[in-house]
């Protein structure tokens, strides 16, 4: 295996179970040096960061998905296992691995890491979490753990820094692959493998040792490894598959004997190296903790209380914040706005830029606030517990628990919540999942829900939490619940299946890591800051023109008439109340409020105007564009030079036909209910169209989505209208 020059930075992947802490260490040892992409050829995600080593060069760090076998089971295990035997394109095989394991559940988390050494790769064994081993009263042999494995093991904690110092220092050394073997293959089996490993092409980035494992992938092949297609020849690929169907048919257990032995080799190992307190080393408070937690009344109970506790918090905390962003760009428009001659410049600067990409900035403390709470969840093991708890739901409609990590991402973005699914082992539920993913109020969703209820929802306390909280908590529960019923109506037609096996592991309860946290926090405070700056603000600039153009107009040249009628009488009321009339109508006579008025009948049902119409227009690029569409609207359809707070400007709204206000706190719920169900991302269908091959289910999440938005939001207006909640 050849070596890396000396002058390029070595490849050195970080990889273990699911909960073992990699990420902790990955983000410990790399910081703010890091990018995420995907995997050539798929969408698994795939994070890299930099490294600097004691002896002065750096090393590229590959975050590996969390896998359990090098036996795959879901596509992210495929691209762990095509990684390490140097199979996956455009992705070199790692010089070194760390091989993260959780301390205190070893026996679990040996199973990988026995298949990995067997390899023939460099390793280093780092033993995560020996703070809560300690606790646990549990004492790890270092050197009889070093002398079983043949590989170099190191006590750490990732998300304290204990041991990071002396884990660099190994990381600058050449580290000698492990010559053990912890399983053999019974006789029959050990020939089948020998006769496909001939088979084997002579690769420089696998190892002679790994070419086993290519062979035991080969039988294990169904005809969906596309890394070992073009590897692999065709005809030995076929000599496989019989091999497979051979041996399925004369040696039933042949697949699982290879689990049961290496188990064996674990609990041997565990026994001479780890000296366990007597009695039941699981920690006794971690149970009573779980009885409450994952019971099946309190823990979905407890649930719902900590996510509308959430929701407040990210409504009381964020709005100081928001208001100081709120009034400082209001302060840069205004400033800019007298700085500048009259004319279309200072009308793309002030009510096109400003006022849209700045009222979209707003929101970032809110978004910042959210990922906060759902972080630290995650990095102390409640949400493995929520997944739990899901999964007593997600099985009344057909699905697992396995669904539920895909739906929490999705809470972020649908994107990577869509791609997450990747680990769900079953088409048919892969399928369910992706198709409900988008119910989930994503975090572009939220500024768009802010803006609606800072308009329209009082700011009055219910008990403990206040209305505007209990209303954001709705919109994400009226999400879940559409979610759930969608599920249960494609599981019991075109996906119909039977109830999938989920068995789970919970993690144990620990500390944040909180520079992982806040890393995290950044980044997605950073992207959709991003977002504001080139995908808002290019399509900020394209709405001003189509707003602005044409001028003129039979309405406006009417007004325009009357306006100099008026001006010889000095009356300064009337001609202001003129001039917001001529902006709106030059507003209405462009090319965007052609459009609106175009599909204002199909949207009038819901209490929505032609206003609102190029807002749902301009949400298929990005739902949260809707919010920078509203404020260059309604400024360009104003006469006030001042740039204004748009909660205010929607409160005060006037319909120019009746002059009454032209929405009601029924209309804010109403559009919002519209946005928590309608499909308006186009990267999404995107996505969706890449993930299952066919145009056929994108089509079909389009339409079924804007549909179910429609008939909501119109029994949501028209209900209301009839109890007498209407304008």
């Amino acid at each position: 295996m050849s070596r890396p020059p000396e002058s390029a930075p070595r490849r050195i992947a970080i990889l273990g179970n699911p909960n073992a802490g990699k990420s902790t260490l990955f983000n410990a040892l790399t910081g703010l040096r890091q990018k995420v992409a995907n995997y050539p050829g798929v969408t698994v995600e795939k994070k890299t960061g930099f490294c600097d080593l004691p002896n002065g060069r750096r090393a590229e760090v590959i975050d590996l998905p969390g896998s359990y076998s090098l036996q795959p089971a879901s596509p992210d295990e495929m691209v762990v296992r095509d990684v390490l035997l140097g199979l996956q394109s455009d992705t070199p095989p790692p010089d070194l691995i760390i091989f993260v394991v959780d301390a205190t559940n070893l026996d679990r988390h040996l199973y990988l890491a026995l298949q990995v050494i067997e390899l023939g790769r460099p390793l280093i064994l780092a033993l995560n979490m020996m703070d809560a081993a300690d606790v646990q009263g549990l004492h790890i042999d270092i050197a009889a753990l070093e002398r079983q494995l043949g590989v170099p093991v190191i006590g750490i904690s990732a998300a304290k820094g204990t041991g990071l110092d002396v884990l660099r220092d190994l990381m600058t050394r050449d580290v000698e692959p492990s010559l053990r073997h912890f399983r053999e293959w019974p006789s029959h089996l050990q020939r089948v493998i020998e006769r496909l490993e001939q088979r084997v092409p002579r690769l420089p980035t696998v190892p002679d040792r790994a070419r086993r494992d290519v062979a035991v992938a080969m039988l294990l092949d169904q005809g969906e490894d596309d890394a070992l297609a073009q590897h692999v020849s065709a005809d030995a690929l076929a000599d496989a598959h019989l091999l497979a169907r051979r041996l399925d048919e004369f040696s039933p257990g042949w697949r699982s004997g290879d689990v049961a032995g290496r188990y064996e080799a674990i609990t041997a190992l565990v026994a001479e190296a780890v000296n366990a307190p007597a009695g039941d080393r699981k920690d006794a408070r971690r149970e009573a903790i779980d009885r409450v937690l994952t019971h099946r009344i309190f823990g979905p109970i407890i649930f719902v209380v900590l996510m509308g506790a959430v929701f407040q918090s990210v409504f009381a905390w964020a709005q100081p914040l928001m208001d100081l962003i709120d009034w400082g760009m209001r302060a840069v428009g205004n400033g800019i706005g007298s700085a500048m001659p009259e004319g279309p410049l200072r009308s793309l600067v002030v009510d096109g830029i400003i006022a849209g990409v700045g009222t979209t900035l707003t929101f970032v403390p809110q978004i910042a606030i959210l990922f906060l709470f759902l972080s630290v969840l995650e990095d102390s093991g409640y949400m493995a517990r929520a997944a739990f708890i899901m999964d007593r739901v997600m099985s009344r409609v057909g699905l697992s628990g396995r669904s539920f990590i895909p739906l929490l991402s999705s809470f972020a973005c649908a994107i990577p919540g869509i791609m997450a699914t990747r680990s769900i082992d079953s088409r048919r539920d892969r399928f369910t999942t992706i198709m409900i993913a988008p119910f989930m109020s994503c975090s572009a969703r939220l500024p768009v829900y802010a803006l609606l209820i800072g308009a329209f929802v009082p700011n009055r306390w219910v008990g403990f939490v206040t209305l505007p909280g209990i209303t954001l908590f709705a919109m994400y529960f009226l999400g879940i619940v559409a979610a759930v019923v969608v599920a249960w109506a494609l599981k019991r037609t075109v996906l119909a299946g039977g109830l999938p096996l989920y068995v789970m592991e919970l993690p144990p309860y620990r500390m944040p890591a909180w520079r992982s946290v806040f890393i995290t926090v950044r980044e997605r405070s950073l992207l959709f800051t991003r977002n504001a700056g080139t995908v808002i603000l290019a399509i900020t600039v394209v709405l001003w023109f189509l707003a602005s153009y044409p001028k003129g107009g039979e309405a406006v040249r009417a007004l325009e008439a009357e306006r100099t009628q008026v001006a010889a009488t000095g009356d300064t009321t009337q001609l202001r109340a003129l001039d917001n009339r001529i902006a709106s109508a030059a507003l209405e006579h462009s090319f965007a409020g052609r459009t609106g008025r175009l599909i204002e009948p199909a949207i009038e049902p819901l209490g929505f105007d032609w206003r609102i119409g190029i807002g749902l227009i301009t949400s298929l690029a990005a739902r949260e564009v809707m919010v920078s569409t509203m404020a260059t609207v309604f400024n360009l359809g104003s006469a006030d030079t001042d740039v204004q707070p748009l909660r205010k400007i929607l409160r005060e709204a006037v319909d120019s036909r009746t002059g009454k206000l032209a929405y009601s706190p029924l209309t804010g719920i109403s559009l919002m209910v519209f946005y928590v169900l309608a499909c308006q991302c186009m990267s999404t269908l995107a996505v969706v169209r890449r993930e299952t091959n066919s145009w056929r289910w994108p089509i079909a999440m389009l339409v079924m989505m804007n549909a179910l938005a429609w008939l909501a939001s119109f029994a949501v207006y028209q209900g209301g209208r009839m109890l007498g909640y209407g304008a």
